[in-house]
């Protein structure tokens, strides 16, 4: 009667090891090409938005001023990710999986909504 529980809490194990490491992957890829994509974002398309405001003398929005100044940031989205997995207990899987998505999803849309916000004041200005 022993062995049939033996093998369920070793499959148990198995199981629980085999959804920790999937969610470090899933967390280390959607961190990495949330800060692949944002660090493009910041160095090669926002430079040309910022220009023509900047020759002109006119005010960048606050939120555009902070994007360009911190988009690196995003790179600790996956050092974060293997922190939570390495540290983070029984969920670690899941704790790693829901952090490595922050950077997809709310340093995109900041991105985004940032990158936005200097084609609306270039506008406004003309």
């Amino acid at each position: 009667m022993s062995r049939p529980r033996a093998r369920t809490a070793r499959t148990a194990g198995n199981v629980q090891r085999a959804g920790g490491l999937a969610g470090l992957i899933l967390g280390l890829a959607s961190s990495g090409v949330a800060a692949l994509l944002i660090t493009l974002m910041g160095a090669v398309i926002l430079p040309p938005l910022m220009g023509p405001m900047q020759a002109a003398g006119a005010a960048l929005p606050w939120l555009t001023r902070a994007f360009a100044g911190g988009y690196l940031l995003v790179w600790l989205g996956p050092l974060l990710v293997v922190l939570a997995w390495r540290f983070g207990g029984p969920l670690r899987g899941v704790v790693a999986t829901l952090i490595g998505l922050a950077p997809m999803l709310l340093g995109g849309a900041f991105a985004v909504l940032a990158m936005y916000l200097a084609v609306f004041a270039q506008a406004a200005a003309i």
